[in-house]
């Protein structure tokens, strides 16, 4: 019997492996079920924030909200833009853009760890994921421990699932919303609930105790202060008291610590 020929062997190796396609649907599965407690809680606070939003501000519907939605991608930022919908005039532009910095300024520093792998991204890629990067999804993506192409797989995926997930919570709550037959009022607690249980959870080690103390402290007395001087803008002083704990956090930071918050923007060009 005749050695098999070197040639024959590779074609038959070749012919073993799997389609292109088909070797990334192991991951495709491993996304999906990483991000299935991700589904649970952005369709429960989407639902609560299409519902607040399409009644508390006159005229918004499912399409608007779908689209703030796709290309928002900030929950926080959502709920705190009702307020500035239903009273747009008393917002300045400038204000708003200042706002939603301050709010959404913890996702600078969660690109931060995926720099140097991103830039290796297709350009349309790496922008989609700059877009979805949110606090469960950045929590997700550090968990795994996946290289290469399929970690760039596993990523997309789970920025995909997010976003879809929170779209569809958000525009199923515009669609019931001015169907209920209950009033909603009160239903914009929800998301103050959930960072209620974030600082729990997180004030539960020492070293968090700090920052939670400013922020309390902080945003009470600016609170009261507006109250007592200026009744009328006591809802609106959330930038103001945002900029001073900022201030005094980095004040209070280590130098080494303080040097690398102030030159984020030097990273960023990496992208």
């Amino acid at each position: 019997m005749e050695p098999p020929v070197a040639e024959n062997i590779h074609v038959q190796a070749v012919s073993r492996k799997s389609p292109p396609g088909r070797r990334y649907w192991p991951t495709v599965r491993e996304a999906f079920v990483a991000s299935l407690p991700v589904l649970m809680g952005y369709l429960t606070m989407g639902i609560a924030f299409g519902v607040l939003v399409v009644t508390q501000v006159p005229g918004f519907h499912a399409g608007w909200t779908f689209l703030m939605s796709l290309f928002t991608v900030s929950g926080s930022m959502q709920f705190a833009s009702v307020e500035m919908l239903r009273n747009a005039p008393q917002y300045s532009l400038i204000g708003t853009a200042i706002l939603a910095v301050l709010i959404n300024i913890r996702y600078t520093v969660y690109g931060l760890p995926f720099l140097r792998v991103w830039r290796n991204y297709p350009w349309w890629l790496r922008w989609g994921l700059i877009l979805g990067l949110t606090d469960e999804t950045y929590a997700i993506i550090c968990a795994s421990p996946r290289h290469g192409k399929l970690q760039r797989c596993f990523v997309s995926c789970v920025v995909f699932f997010d976003i879809a997930y929170w779209c569809i919570g958000t525009v199923t709550g515009a669609l019931l919303g001015n169907h209920l037959p209950f009033s909603t009022e009160g239903i914009e607690f929800a998301m103050l609930a959930l960072f209620v249980v974030i600082l729990v959870d997180l004030c539960r080690k020492r070293e968090n105790w700090r920052g939670a103390v400013v922020g309390g402290s902080v945003t009470t007395v600016v609170i009261a202060l507006a109250m007592v001087f200026f009744p009328g803008t006591a809802n609106k002083t959330l930038l103001i008291a945002m900029a001073i704990i900022i201030g005094l956090l980095l004040r209070n930071a280590p130098a080494a610590k303080r040097h690398k918050i102030c030159n984020i923007y030097l990273h960023i060009k990496y992208l």
